[in-house]
């Protein structure tokens, strides 16, 4: 019986620890867009990209109006991947990822095709210099 209560508290101290976990904004450049843009592009990065411990930065508004910024996803091996630029049309609710070689090879769908497009001239027209 003794063991059993071991590993009952093991279950709840990581069921606690899980649930802790979210995506935060590693540089403070939260402060720069406001607290609630910063909500609404967490909880679209979490939406998308379901990594609870997504790592968010330079988060700024881009020259069109959309938010930019870069974010760091852990792939299947539990290992973050490195920034990747993103851009955040807040108001449609719209989140991409600059899409990479392999992604941009082979769509899962014509519908997440359009989306990385969609991310890209996003992307050109609010976060790119010049």
């Amino acid at each position: 019986m003794r063991s059993f209560d071991i590993a009952l508290a093991a279950l709840l101290f990581l069921a606690g620890a899980t649930a802790a976990r979210a995506q935060t904004v590693v540089d403070g450049s939260d402060a720069a867009v406001g607290p609630e843009a910063t909500r609404t592009v967490l909880s679209l990065i979490g939406t998308q990209l379901r990594d609870p411990e997504a790592r968010v930065a330079g988060l700024r508004t881009g020259r069109a109006g959309a938010l930019c910024g870069t974010v760091d996803v852990r792939n299947r091996m539990g290992v973050h991947t490195g920034p990747r630029g993103f851009v955040a049309d807040l108001p449609e609710k719209f989140f991409g990822r600059l899409p990479e070689g392999p992604e941009l090879r082979s769509p899962g769908s014509m519908a997440s095709f359009r989306a990385m497009e969609r991310a890209r001239a996003l992307f050109d027209a609010n976060c790119t210099a010049g």
